[in-house]
């Protein structure tokens, strides 16, 4: 602890990584007192499929995202990467660009050995619980502490609270202005309107892939239970997740925003969850098509020849599929009727609002 404390304190200019150990340990909060004591920005690890970090904090910039270039450019200006039981800058498509600048030193606290020194090396690497070490760590920074760095770590912090979360959420906001009237919906229209229609004790279950790719840019996180998205590569987890997060949380209203694309493969849970009467909102973000292959495909291959990866000969009647497993659904294809579907009193159990969105390639 007294090494780990000289380290973070001899950084000019330290970054935080939130990282998935703080949701499962609920020590968001010690998290944002480390973050107030040095005053260090945080971004949520590139993967989000847990609620990280409270997205109002004033120290919050976001996430570092699964791009490279995005990673590396949000990472440049620091000299310390604290990486608080996350991932270590888990990537998905490959870049020959390194999403670690060159020569930026990294500590990290895991309770998961293997994400010790898996991606990069590591200065410091703590095999422990990040909850009881932030405890223990942040009385003895204060502790040791002098006036100047105390100056300095006030100086930094005012000046993350200029371009963090909320202000960036601000701009975006109102450039959704212009795509309020866009048919079909814009998915970035759709997830500003799904976080505002929100109830502030919501959980969100997300596997939208690329039609929530801006979810976490709007969504207001404010408990270690708020969110839970995909971990892994393999979709098809969200519509039966939602269930069992609603049983685990039985007072919370659920939220599930899933691609159409992901709800095939698990869509029986819609009767399980008519079953059991849970107060789950099934949102899905319906392209007609698995647009996450597509772009694959221009990413990986520079074509555009896409077999098999379109949802629309037949197309899929999601809302009889639901209606059909005793689950009340409705179809959105307006962006005017998004949020007065999303605030329509719950049936006292499930529902599905089957939303109409752009595919990103023109449809």
């Amino acid at each position: 602890l007294d090494k780990l404390a000289e380290r973070l304190l001899a950084a000019r200019c330290p970054v935080l990584i939130a990282g998935h150990e703080l949701a499962t340990r609920d020590a968001l909060r010690e998290a944002e007192e480390l973050a107030e004591v040095l005053g260090a920005p945080v971004y949520q690890q590139t993967v989000a499929y847990a609620a990280h970090f409270a997205s109002e904090h004033p120290a919050f910039m976001g996430s570092l995202t699964r791009t490279q270039s995005v990673a590396r450019a949000a990472l440049m200006p620091y000299d310390l990467a604290v990486n608080l039981g996350g991932d270590m800058l888990r990537m998905s498509v490959y870049s020959p660009l390194d999403a670690l600048p060159e020569g930026l030193p990294i500590v990290h606290i895991s309770e998961r050995d293997a994400e010790l020194g898996k991606n990069y090396p590591t200065e410091i690497a703590i095999h422990a619980s990040v909850k009881e070490t932030l405890r223990a760590l942040l009385p003895l920074l204060r502790h040791k502490m002098n006036a100047d760095q105390v100056s300095a770590a006030q100086n930094r912090f005012a000046e993350v609270a200029k371009n963090n979360w909320t202000a960036k959420r601000a701009k975006l906001v109102a450039d959704m202005a212009a795509r309020a009237d866009t048919q079909p919906i814009d998915p970035r229209f759709l997830m500003m309107q799904i976080a505002d229609a929100l109830p502030k004790d919501a959980v969100v279950v997300e596997e939208g892939l690329t039609s929530t790719a801006s979810l976490q840019s709007f969504l207001r996180v404010r408990d270690a239970q708020s969110f839970h998205g995909l971990a892994s590569g393999g979709i098809g987890f969200a519509m039966a997740g939602a269930v069992g997060v609603s049983l685990a949380l039985p007072q919370r209203p659920v939220y599930a925003v899933v691609g159409d694309g992901s709800a095939m493969y698990t869509i029986q849970a819609l009767w399980t969850a008519a079953h059991y009467k849970l107060p789950i909102t099934y949102i899905i973000c319906n392209n007609q098509s698995y647009r996450i292959l597509k772009e694959r495909l221009v990413s990986m291959r520079k074509t555009e020849k896409f077999i098999g990866m379109d949802l629309r000969d037949p197309v899929i009647d999601f809302v009889g599929l639901a209606q059909s497993m005793g689950v009340p659904a409705m179809r959105v294809e307006r962006p005017a009727d998004v949020m007065a579907a999303l605030r329509q009193p719950a049936p006292g159990g499930p529902r599905l609002i089957d939303v109409r969105v752009a595919d990103g390639f023109g449809n």
